[in-house]
């Protein structure tokens, strides 16, 4: 309990020397703005993409409007100048008829039935675009956090490896050692100080891009606040793929592809009824006037849709085996996740428990046998590079941990908090 509480003292200390070191930095565009998760999750309605989603629900649903519309009725009208045959005299004959199709009566319900699998086709795949934008949105904020901490822990490591420049000169100045000392450490401060700039400059690429896609005030430097060192927790495999197969959208979008192609194998059996329409006429010829009514039946003498349908029952059984292959990759995906997300956790927790506190009494040992004369300048920068790549593959280890239980919880629905 107390090394746990110990920690995260250490890593608000850790936050709270970023945040002056980034207002103070001459490289930052504008005021700090600290961005949380729940921030991002508020936001991400913003996101273009989904808006994509949305405008797809909107036209699918359009569909099932335009599947149950009654077809509107054809007015045909003729008109001409007549002569008789025998005798004198002309005139203007007209007429006009009205033509109602029903052959839409019949097919009417399985079009019907199509057009919402398609809606239901459309919101999956709106939820599947959400998960995937809050998964890479997820991604950035946490490369972000790493990215702070990592300037962080190189503006810590920068500020020793000066103090310690400052005690070789001075035992230089005494006659305790040799000058190429002075030169070997300067040389590893500038190491450091190259570092430190790389990590900056990879900072502020990744706060723009987060700015970016959150729609952030123009003049604003993101500050993602996170526990980076809180470690998720890895799920086991059973209760992973448990989830996933109740809720990853890919299997609702795979079973709605199914319904509507299943709707369209009924289409194309309703196409074989007759299809016939009703017609009302009225004409003024120069001898009489006629009024009545006439049928129209397309009689399928040669064609009775075979190979329409053969094609439609094709397709369904091809979205069938298309499903089964969706729930395969879905639950290797799982697997994958699980495994990845469990191996980074253990690795990270050995590196905080482990390898960097090692390091840490090393390189403070090597340094304090160095000022009283039993160590020698190179052990010290060993021990120091030591503990400089035990941070780094620290701060890696904590960031991978928390992207692949992040693909691992989308995978199984869990929303990231």
């Amino acid at each position: 309990m107390r090394r746990a509480i110990g920690r995260a003292s250490r890593w608000r200390r850790v936050q709270i020397f970023l945040l002056v070191l980034f207002s103070a930095s001459p490289a930052t565009a504008g005021p700090i703005e600290e961005v949380s998760w729940s921030d991002i999750v508020r936001l991400v309605d913003r996101h273009p993409r989904l808006a994509v989603g949305e405008y797809q629900v909107d036209a699918a649903r359009g569909g099932v409007d335009a599947a149950g519309a009654v077809p509107n009725p054809i007015l045909e009208g003729t008109v001409g100048q007549a002569r008789p045959r025998v005798g004198a005299g002309a005139g203007i004959e007209w007429g006009l008829s009205v033509t109602l199709p029903l052959d839409w009566i019949a097919q009417r319900g399985t079009r019907i039935d199509a057009a919402e699998a398609e809606v239901d086709v459309a919101m999956a795949e709106s939820v599947a675009l959400r998960r995937d934008v809050l998964l890479e949105l997820r991604v950035l904020f946490w490369s972000l956090a790493h990215e702070q901490a990592s300037v962080a822990t190189l503006e810590a490591l920068e500020a020793q490896t000066s103090a310690l420049v400052r005690t070789v000169q001075r035992r230089v100045e005494k006659g305790e050692t040799r000058p190429v000392e002075a030169i070997r450490v300067e040389i590893e401060a500038e190491k450091v100080m190259s570092e430190l700039e790389a990590a900056r400059t990879s900072l502020f690429a990744r706060q723009a891009e987060l700015a970016l896609w959150l729609g952030a005030p123009a003049g604003k430097t993101l500050v993602a606040v996170a526990a980076l060192d809180a470690l998720p927790f890895a799920v086991d495999r059973d209760t992973a793929l448990a989830k996933a197969r109740t809720t990853h959208p890919a299997l609702a979008v795979a079973q709605a592809r199914t319904r509507s192609l299943e709707a369209e194998v009924g289409i194309e059996h309703r196409a074989r009824v007759p299809s016939f329409s009703l017609t009302g006429f009225a004409a003024f010829e120069l001898d009489q006037r006629a009024y009545g009514v006439g049928i129209a039946v397309d009689l399928p003498v040669w064609n009775w849709n075979t190979g329409r349908i053969e094609k439609a029952e094709a397709s369904l059984a091809a979205g069938k085996k298309l499903a089964e292959v969706t729930a395969l990759e879905v639950e290797a995906a799982v697997i994958v996740a699980q495994a990845a997300c469990r191996a980074s956790v253990v690795t990270a927790a050995r590196f905080r428990d482990n390898v960097v506190p090692r390091s840490e009494t090393a390189a403070s040992m090597s340094e304090k046998t160095y000022q009283i004369g039993e160590a020698s300048l190179l052990e010290v920068i060993d021990a120091r590079r030591t503990l400089l790549d035990a941070h780094r593959l620290h701060l890696n280890a904590l960031a991978q941990a928390q992207i692949d239980c992040s693909r691992l919880g989308a995978l199984v629905g869990e929303e990231p908090r």
